[in-house]
């Protein structure tokens, strides 16, 4: 199976909880990638478990076998990069980090789990598997983010007990908001002498509708597309967000793009605090310990 499949296919159909900047540096990587040929030399060895396991006194273990994981232990999963909802040799996947995520969750000498952010975002598709194993979670979960934008600011809030900025220098967060792209090639193909036709039966009349409107309206068509597809998924971040910081102080840009250092995210209650790895695994093993009381 081609693990570029899945990219390719969100680049050309998927909608993207990312900024355009980073979308054209996937674009330059991919070109860079597939010209150069090098995608045929990477092999799945070459692959880096994106899970990680401390023991109670927060030392890092390596286990060769669960069996030999201790009880108490804290599994640290690292989400990082762009994510596309199929993982690839090269951009990391909903799916794989998923895939980490419920087994550490299904481990029982695990008592929580650390997942660590820093990206500027990613595929709108690659969300849901993460709300999804929020209906499953069963342990403490702390997220500790640098970068924590778009798609990766609506990750936390879709599974984490407890949310953390592992510094307050370089740690971003909000772009709260939704993008879509496309690149209009039409005149470029008209100069070589290429001309492309489009024919449709009438019981097709609304299909790429968009597209079609796009030639003879350009406006029409960029309203069609923010009211039936970027503002109902746009209502669905700010609410997660909502939902995820019930004190949240909905101040100018907080739900609307903007972007907030670490500081002005504790302040506005996007985030409950600023520390490292060592911090968010004593949180997580405080949160395993209420909950044990709780139950």
């Amino acid at each position: 199976m081609n693990k570029n499949a899945g990219i390719l296919n969100e680049i050309l159909i998927g909608e993207w909880l990312m900024s355009p900047s980073h979308l054209l540096q996937i674009g330059h990587f991919m070109q860079t990638v597939v010209t150069s040929g090098v995608e045929n030399e990477r092999k799945k060895e070459d692959a880096i478990s994106c899970l990680s396991f401390f023991n109670d006194d927060l030392q890092k273990i390596y286990p060769r076998e669960v069996s030999e994981i201790p009880t108490g232990s804290i599994a640290v999963i690292d989400c990082v990069g762009p994510i596309m909802k199929y993982w690839s040799w090269w951009f990391v996947g909903a799916d794989e980090i998923v895939a980490q995520l419920d087994f550490a969750n299904s481990l029982e000498n695990i008592e929580a789990i650390v997942l660590r952010i820093d990206g500027p975002g990613g595929a709108v598709s690659a969300i849901s598997p993460f709300i999804d194993f929020a209906s499953r979670k069963q342990k403490p979960l702390v997220a500790l983010c640098d970068a924590s934008l778009s798609l990766h600011r609506w990750i936390p809030d879709a599974v984490a007990d407890y949310q953390m900025a592992d510094n307050d220098i370089s740690a971003r967060f909000g772009s709260v908001g939704v993008v879509s792209t496309w690149t209009d090639a039409t005149k470029y193909y008209e100069a070589m002498g290429v001309v492309m036709e489009e024919v449709y039966p009438k019981e097709s009349e609304h299909k790429n509708e968009i597209w079609r409107l796009y030639k003879d309206d350009p406006d029409a068509a960029k309203k069609m597309l923010r009211d039936m597809h970027l503002s109902p998924m746009a209502i669905k971040f700010q609410e997660a967000v909502k939902a995820a910081h019930p004190n949240l102080l909905e101040e100018e840009g907080v739900l609307s793009g903007r972007t907030f250092t670490a500081e002005d995210a504790v302040r506005i209650g996007m985030i409950n605090g600023i520390g490292n790895l060592q911090e968010a695994m004593r949180i997580a093993q405080s949160l395993s310990e209420m909950s044990a009381i709780e139950n």
